[in-house]
């Protein structure tokens, strides 16, 4: 998700965070918040909480810890297309990291999601579920970063709030452009470019 500042980026995740304490309990859905401005305090009941991680530090040690225990899903030969299907095969919770400024945690010393880049094509298969904001100023250039690229090669959903038309395509051929709050575009790959209005979740204090 591309936005400008105050176009409801933070206002969309808790919304999203709303949404993971009404469909899953807490033994079926682990939150990793990635917020180094804090942006996201408060908004998650602690047993939802594997992680909230507010410093570069934070996040690197965390994250690199993920990709093992996802790695343990991936299906052998013994599971039985049903399972595939259903993806049966494996028992524990989902795995949500959900990313506010990602733009403020890839730095030029490094990414720390960038462990989960391997796992992205099998995201689906292996319960892990990856949400990031970013600023769009800027974001035409960030896209070359890997974790950007892989989403991007993946055709991944993108909304784009406000933003300048300038950027060029941020996701797919869709460029941003101004608008009001929570206003933008989805681009993804059944349905092409649509505008919304996204939906307004207050803070929670």
């Amino acid at each position: 998700m591309f936005g400008d500042a105050e176009s409801g980026k933070s206002a969309m995740l808790r919304a999203i965070a709303s949404e993971i304490q009404r469909l899953y309990t807490p033994d079926k859905t682990k939150i990793f918040a990635v917020a180094l401005r804090r942006s996201l305090l408060a908004e998650f009941p602690a047993e939802y909480l594997a992680g909230y991680l507010t410093t570069q530090d934070l996040a690197r040690d965390q994250i690199a810890a993920l990709p093992t225990s996802l790695r343990s899903r991936l299906p052998g030969p013994d599971v039985t297309a049903e399972q595939l299907r259903s993806r049966s095969w494996w028992p524990g919770a989902e795995a949500f990291v959900l990313v506010d400024a990602a733009d403020l945690v890839a730095t030029s010393s490094g990414n720390p999601l960038s462990p989960l880049v391997p796992l992205l094509a099998q995201a689906g298969d292996l319960g892990l579920l990856l949400v990031l904001t970013r600023r769009s100023g800027g974001a035409g250039r960030a896209l070359h970063e890997p974790l950007l690229q892989t989403l991007s090669d993946l055709a991944a959903p993108g909304i784009m709030l406000s933003g300048n038309p300038a950027e060029g395509a941020l996701v797919g051929a869709a460029k941003p452009f101004p608008g009001v709050p929570g206003r933008g575009q989805i681009v993804t790959r059944d349905h092409g470019r649509q505008v919304i209005q996204l939906a307004f979740e207050p803070p929670a204090n």
